[in-house]
């Protein structure tokens, strides 16, 4: 019954979104314009602007999906205990990243770049934790900024989206739904794009840091809500959705054709910005982009993927362990395939499949520690569910055969 009642597309938008993460974070490496952990020597702009693409889109897919799990999730739980649930849920795997899983990814750089000898051990018992934070110390949460700007949503911006629950607010509601089911839904990216614009004079950088990161919280607090309100009245929005896909994925292709002639593009002699120089028209066609990536990939994974599948199934347990180790092993196999001078497309296809093998591994290694330590790895163990023993029928008094025939019920 509970699986019946799952939807088995978010599960696969899910995995998806983060196995792109993997070969994002896989490719960075090799990017001409971005100063990262660990750079290749050899560098592909081909690659780089390929990338460009998923970049404007997966992690407003990823707030967006999260936002529906929470809707989902927290539907019959009370809001106070709901947090405390999510703030042990998310909480226990940071610290446990920060304190231990991301520290190779630090050593890893400050012995290529400052050429420290210190063995990983003793840089993490002497440096890692008495030096400051990141960049100019080396305490950070690194990839994990995802989990710890979910923990803030899940304080400040789920008690305000759970105040549309109460039935005096229930016209409010009734028009956020309305809303949703009209080609309106379309201008909904305009939300992010004014806080963000708003916010950026005092937030003028993307940081991820979040006490400094105001004006693109607002744009994640957006996506997060959108999937929230989205799941919230998911029966009676996803069939507009669906039959949307089409206009959806050509509002995309049309955005993404503009985004690579004017601001992509190798040779954009008409350039409106980019990633590391975001003007307003910038801002305005990536954030259009991911609103209308997000309704395309809804529109067909509802209308193709409902039936469980056991490779996502078992991806979906996984999925936050491999987040939660992912970016380590992407640096720890760059840091030794690099000196090994096996040419940029071998030593990309040789980093995906480490990290892809170690996130595997991983997973069923957390998966077997006890329940604390598990957690910690992000991996939560299903419950249980105990099934009733079935109850023998008595015998009958007489032979079956003599036995007149049940009337016909019919299940209410």
């Amino acid at each position: 019954m509970q699986d019946r009642a799952r939807l088995h597309y978010i599960d696969a938008l899910r995995v998806s979104a983060f196995a792109l993460l993997i070969l994002y974070h896989a490719s960075v490496a090799f990017f001409p314009s971005l100063h990262w952990l660990v750079e290749s020597p050899a560098k592909s702009l081909g690659l780089e602007v390929v990338m460009n693409h998923p970049r404007a889109w997966r992690l407003a897919l990823l707030f967006f999906v999260s936002g529906m799990g929470v809707a989902l999730a927290a539907r019959h739980v009370a809001l106070g205990a709901f947090v405390r649930q999510r703030l042990v849920r998310l909480g226990l795997p940071l610290a446990a990243a920060m304190a231990l899983f991301i520290v190779p990814q630090v050593w890893c750089e400050r012995v290529l770049e400052e050429g420290y000898q210190g063995s990983l051990a003793t840089f993490w018992l002497t440096r890692y934790f008495t030096e400051g934070k990141y960049p100019d110390g080396n305490i950070t949460w690194a990839h994990m900024w995802f989990v710890a700007y979910l923990i803030a949503l899940v304080v400040t911006v789920l008690p305000v989206l759970k105040l549309l629950d109460r039935p005096a607010l229930a016209p409010l509601s009734r028009t956020v739904e309305r809303l949703f089911d009209t080609p309106w839904i379309y201008a909904l990216f305009l939300l992010p794009l004014a806080a963000n614009l708003a916010l950026s004079p005092w937030f003028p950088r993307e940081t991820n840091a979040l006490y400094n990161d105001g004006a693109w919280f607002a744009v994640w607090a957006s996506w997060f809500g959108f999937g929230y309100l989205f799941a919230r009245s998911h029966q009676a929005l996803i069939g507009g959705v669906i039959a949307r896909r089409w206009t959806s994925a050509s509002m995309a292709a049309a955005l993404s054709g503009l985004l690579f002639a004017f601001a992509w593009g190798p040779d954009s002699a008409w350039s409106i910005g980019g990633y590391e120089a975001m003007t307003v028209p910038f801002k305005a066609l990536t954030l259009a982009l991911a609103w209308s990536m997000i309704l395309t990939l809804l529109g067909f994974a509802a209308r193709h993927i409902g039936a469980p599948n056991r490779v996502v199934r078992y991806c979906s347990d996984g999925v936050f362990a491999f987040y939660v180790i992912h970016q380590t092993l992407v640096v720890a196999a760059l840091s030794y395939l690099l000196p090994q001078g096996l040419g940029l497309w071998s030593t990309f296809a040789l980093v995906v499949a480490a990290t892809v093998v170690g996130c595997l591994l991983f997973f069923e290694l957390a998966r077997r520690l006890p329940a604390p330590l598990a957690l910690a790895c992000g991996v939560q163990r299903r419950r249980a569910v105990a099934v009733p023993a079935p109850i023998p029928a008595p015998a009958p008094l007489v032979p079956a055969a003599a036995l007149p025939p049940e009337p016909l019920r019919i299940a209410a």
